[in-house]
């Protein structure tokens, strides 16, 4: 495409740097028009010594080291830490923004009760009393939602939970469990990863590798320097993303038929290759005669010599890698994932350099939690839905950790009725999201900077790495706790063992496990493993992914973009900067289709019109945007929040309360697309 190294980072990264220094969008509120200029709550400047800290950024959907500048110990920035396997030097959104959040208008200053339709502050002793009190009451009936897949916190809350007789101890969504499920279902055992570094030449099916998928900074260093080696990338996907844009070749498809081309690409591999020594390779290759080019053209959009075409550079190249993902990443069909999984067996691409990577499962110190294999596996949508059917009890104590499942999960109307349900909710969370907006008791974390915290191996990484960070200041900011040292304290004070009385001894048992120097480890040391599981995959139990019907003419993608925001985190004032009127109209989200499709419906640029699915109902205006299918509408995830602050609630629309859910042939939740309806408003 013409683009050297040069431009390829200034297209990725320089809408994080450059635009940081570029006028508000949001001129029409006046109220917050030039928060920028005038910030009320910013801490005023200090004179003194400069230091750089390191410490971790966990605030997307990646974790990665960063850099924080102290100036007379007060943390004033945050950049990314050239000597991290997972930043090389570069920073996310939210990361930029961190040291502004730790002072953000948002944040829950000290423990809360709900008293009627509010809140009253009270001590952390009453709190941690309260909780323990309701925990006795519920005995095993508790369970635990967490959106922290890499850190050692979870742990220590899933074995608390676990040692009170239960076990819905569950991950909020993500592409790396449905990987690890993909992998499971062929009778292999680990996390994936991908070594992006070593392949020459990268099929992205879905994968929006430069937005929020997996490693995003990594990616990109990764295919920045590929560049350099003539590396070729591939994208197949609804829309043409960020990854799209700057790829070799965009490829478009019928949203959510990733894994039909996956497995219409496995039958061309099998028809022109001999292969031996492959398990359940005569099983498969009945499977994959099914997606013949024809019938892959008619389910995907993606025409037989296009498909000929991918198959054949793949055979050719040298290291050639296949990744499954999304544009929302999150919601990944595990038979999506088990398909192009397929392909690379079928490309011998297995723990070889430039492949798929199979990483171990870190280890486990709290002896009552569950494995992270477990958790992993267990569908949280799918159990919080049979919660508000009536199909399974309602816990009397729900607590919730680095997690904002009112918010942040599909078919919403259902998970507010599961939450509903729930006895006693119990928010851990930083800032006032929406899940703590309605929890009955709110015990606010410390932020990572206040606190110790860590990371085993994000999804992505083609090796097992882990970081862990000290607290860089020396108390927390306002009157918080660690998560995971209230749950040590509370499990106490109900005579459960859980056998460390600090976190910070976790950390210690942890970085001892691992063979780290815990010193060396709070200061900065990653840990890097070099082992890979040996892994003989069975491709007769793949099972192929079932076409996605639609009930309507238009099926939405969701794109998650990190300058918006992501599952944990809403928009941060920096943020307001890079989102674009492409993205945001006043208070209008913006959708962006084709003119045929918008045709079809009715409707020109500008147009208000109402999205609706899985019984909510979404205002936006229209983009025209040849970049997206015939039949498809592109939404941003992030946002249309209820809570937090003013620079995030009531701007836009939550693209959640109408993207529906479907149980895929492996008997977990996608939602990756969804149909909906579009009228004009």
């Amino acid at each position: 495409m013409g683009l050297d190294r040069r431009s390829f980072l200034s297209l990725v990264a320089g809408g994080v740097v450059g635009s940081l220094a570029t006028p508000v969008v949001w001129k029409t509120l006046d109220d917050v028009s030039i928060w920028s200029q005038n910030w009320p709550w910013i801490p005023r400047l200090k004179y003194g010594e400069e230091t750089l800290l390191p410490s971790l950024c966990k605030l997307g959907t990646d974790a990665y080291g960063v850099q924080v500048k102290l100036v007379a110990g007060h943390p004033v920035a945050a950049y990314g830490n050239p000597e991290h396997p997972l930043s090389r030097g570069g920073i996310c959104p939210l990361g930029a923004a961190s040291v502004q959040l730790l002072y953000s208008p948002s944040r829950v200053r000290s423990p809360k009760k709900r008293v009627g339709d509010s809140f009253e502050d009270i001590s952390w002793e009453e709190a941690e009393a309260l909780l323990t009190e309701q925990l006795k009451a519920a005995g095993k009936d508790v369970a635990l939602v967490s959106g922290d897949d890499t850190g050692s916190a979870a742990e220590v809350l899933a074995g608390l939970v676990a040692a009170l007789g239960s076990e819905q101890t569950y991950f909020m969504p993500s592409e790396g469990a449905a990987a690890a499920a993909a992998l499971g279902l062929l009778g292999g055992d680990g996390l994936v990863g991908y070594d992006l570094e070593g392949a020459d030449y990268v099929l992205l099916l879905g994968a929006d590798a430069l937005g929020a998928w997996g490693t995003t900074l990594r990616n990109a260093k990764a295919f920045a320097d590929g560049r350099e080696r003539a590396v070729r990338v591939v994208y197949v996907g609804p829309a043409m993303t960020a990854t799209a844009a700057v790829a070799d070749a965009w490829i478009p498809c019928t949203p959510g038929t990733e894994g039909v081309v996956a497995m219409g690409l496995a039958n061309m591999i099998l028809e022109r290759r001999a292969l031996s020594n492959v398990a359940g390779l005569e099983q498969f290759r009945k499977q994959a005669a099914g997606f013949s080019p024809d019938v892959v053209a008619t389910r995907s959009g993606v025409a037989p010599e296009t498909l000929l075409g991918l198959a054949k550079e793949l055979l050719v190249a040298g290291k050639p890698l296949v990744v499954p993902g999304t544009t929302a990443a999150q919601g990944l069909a595990v038979s999506d994932a088990a398909a192009a999984l397929a392909v690379n067996v079928l490309l011998d691409r297995i723990n070889m350099p430039g492949g798929v990577m199979v990483l171990p499962w870190g280890p486990k110190v709290v002896a009552a939690a569950p494995d992270k294999k477990a958790m992993m596996g267990r569908d949280v949508v799918g159990y919080l839905a049979a919660v508000a059917a009536g199909n399974a009890p309602a816990p009397k104590v729900l607590l919730v950790h680095a997690a904002n499942p009112a918010y942040a999960l599909p078919d919403l109307k259902t998970i507010q009725t599961a939450l509903d349900k729930a006895g006693f909710v119990v928010s851990f969370s930083s800032f006032m999201d929406e899940t703590a907006a309605q929890a009955d008791l709110i015990l606010p974390d410390s932020l990572t900077y206040e606190r110790y915290d860590d990371a085993y191996t994000p999804y992505g990484s083609g090796q097992a790495n882990y970081t862990m960070a000290a607290p860089i200041l020396k108390q927390p900011l306002f009157a918080t706790k660690a998560a995971a040292d209230v749950a040590l304290g509370v499990a106490a004070k109900a005579g459960v063992d859980l056998g460390f009385a600090s976190f910070e001894e976790v950390l210690k048992a942890k970085a001892e496990a691992l063979g780290l120097d815990f010193e060396a480890a709070a200061t900065g040391t990653v840990w890097l493993g070099t082992e890979f599981a040996v892994q003989q995959l069975d491709l007769a139990k793949v099972q192929a992914p079932a076409l996605q019907e639609s009930a309507t003419d238009v099926t939405l993608v969701p794109v998650a973009n990190l300058k918006i925001g992501s599952p944990k985190v809403a928009t941060p004032p920096f943020g307001t900067n890079v989102i674009s009127p492409r993205e945001l109209q006043g208070k209008d989200m913006v959708v962006a289709m084709n003119a045929a499709t918008a045709s079809k419906l009715g409707v020109r640029a500008g147009d208000a019109v109402t999205l609706s699915g899985a019984g909510g109902e979404c205002r936006a205006r229209v983009r025209i945007f040849e970049g997206v299918v015939d039949g498809a509408v592109m939404a941003p995830l992030g946002l249309g929040h209820t809570a937090w602050d003013a620079f995030s609630r009531g701007k836009g629309a939550n693209v959640f309360q109408i993207l529906g859910t479907q149980t895929d042939v492996a008997g977990f939740t996608r939602f990756a697309t969804a149909p909906v309806g579009v009228r004009k408003a």
